[in-house]
């Protein structure tokens, strides 16, 4: 059982943070932390690190070495702060797996936190220690806790508009780009693609903008006038450590691949197949290219609702992305092709992937609205950057001072 009761606290807490969001955000939740009695600090590999940690967020140690040299300087460091806590965006990161990797051999010592977009969305942030994906403790917990409400946390504003997404990463990566050579000569982006690349892609998106929209509309005016079955197959973004690291292994055209032949092969002959292009794709990696076999049977969608796709289709064929949870929610099969933490034979197409186009396997109705209760436990309202920030940093800091299920301190 979670214990509802204590009131916020953590006195006595001591919590360093690694890399965050391209926003203040981190910032933010120190001082939240600090709120309710713990001491912070930050860790820092690059310039754009120290330009979202203000001051007043505690003190900022900056890391110049190799990174073959970090574990060893990272156990030092923080067995001289006695350190309880660990927090960082995402368990991808070059030092961020190696910070855990060195954690999980430390018994007794600080809990690694990983903070990121939430599994359920919109305008949701999850807490989870210890790992996230195929390395997340939450399907065993789910099986063996005893289901309780979540804690009530204070509701968050939306998202904030692209531009101040757009200006907040350009503000941490560009100068990363001209000042990490010379202040922080070992550091290496994580990133596929350098941020001058990134915002190539991001401009040529907005020039050829009519072009995409023609294209959704017509997709769009196709899945609308479609009477047989229609299947709906999400695309993630190539940079992405949940694809990276918890995908099939292969790039994700040779999946795109995969799909059209298995679709081809053994779906019915009047069913339809959407290939959606994710939202903040940089447009860098031609998807549509991939997809385009000049077939009337497959659609590629450069944008559009997602919400107003699940409303339609009969199934999602997906490698791990949140949008098949949110299938799953609906009642829609889903079949994952990769590893996700909502893969559960009561949730997901568990068998012949061929077979999913005229056999899908539902999702548990019962089953799935308890896994959405329980997985509520590590998510708070909030977002990175605008109008929901701040809620989100407070909400953040208060689910850190409230426990957590039991099976997830170590693995």
């Amino acid at each position: 059982m979670f214990d509802q009761s204590p009131p916020d606290i953590l006195d006595g807490r001591r919590l360093v943070f690694l890399q965050g969001p391209s926003s203040p955000f981190f910032g933010r939740v120190a001082r939240a932390c600090q709120a309710l009695g713990a001491e912070t600090l930050r860790i820092g590999f690059a310039p754009g690190d120290r330009l979202y940690w203000p001051a007043r967020a505690g003190r900022y140690i900056a890391y110049r070495g190799r990174p073959e040299d970090f574990p060893g300087w990272l156990e030092k460091t923080l067995f001289a702060i006695d350190a309880t806590d660990l927090v960082m965006l995402g368990d991808g990161r070059p030092y961020h797996r190696m910070a855990i990797d060195l954690l999980r051999g430390t018994p007794g010592g600080p809990t690694p936190w990983i903070v990121e977009q939430g599994y359920m969305r919109p305008d949701l942030i999850a807490i989870e220690p210890w790992g996230r994906g195929a390395r997340s403790t939450i399907p065993k917990a789910f099986r063996q806790e005893i289901p309780s409400p979540p804690p009530a946390l204070p509701s968050a504003p939306p998202a904030d508009s692209f531009l101040r997404y757009g200006l907040l990463d350009m503000g941490y990566h560009l100068p990363n780009l001209f000042l990490g050579p010379l202040l922080y000569p070992h550091y290496r982006p994580y990133a596929l693609d350098g941020p001058v690349r990134e915002y190539a892609g991001w401009a040529a998106k907005a020039l050829h903008r009519p072009l995409r929209r023609q294209m959704t509309v017509k997709a769009q005016a196709r899945i609308a006038q479609h009477t047989g079955p229609i299947f709906l197959f999400p695309l993630q973004l190539a940079t992405d450590f949940q694809l990276r690291r918890d995908g099939t292994g292969a790039p994700q055209e040779q999946v795109i691949d995969q799909v059209l032949t298995s679709f081809h092969a053994h779906a019915p002959k009047d069913a339809l197949l959407v290939i959606k292009e994710h939202p903040l794709d940089n447009t860098l990696r031609p998807w549509w290219r991939a997809a385009d076999r000049n077939e009337p049977s497959v659609f590629y969608l450069p944008s559009g609702d997602i919400s107003v796709l699940l409303a339609r289709v009969s199934g999602v064929v997906t490698i791990n992305s949140t949008v098949g949870l949110a299938a799953i929610l609906h009642g829609i099969p889903c079949h994952v092709l990769g590893r996700a933490i909502f893969d559960m034979p009561e949730l997901t197409h568990s068998g012949d992937p061929d077979r999913f186009w005229t056999e899908p396997m539902t999702p548990d109705p019962a089953f799935a609205k308890r896994f959405a209760g329980f997985l509520m436990h590590y998510h708070v309202p909030g977002t990175f950057d605008g109008p929901g920030a701040k809620v989100g940093a407070e909400n953040v800091a208060k689910r850190l001072a409230r426990p957590f299920p039991t099976l997830t301190h170590r693995t």
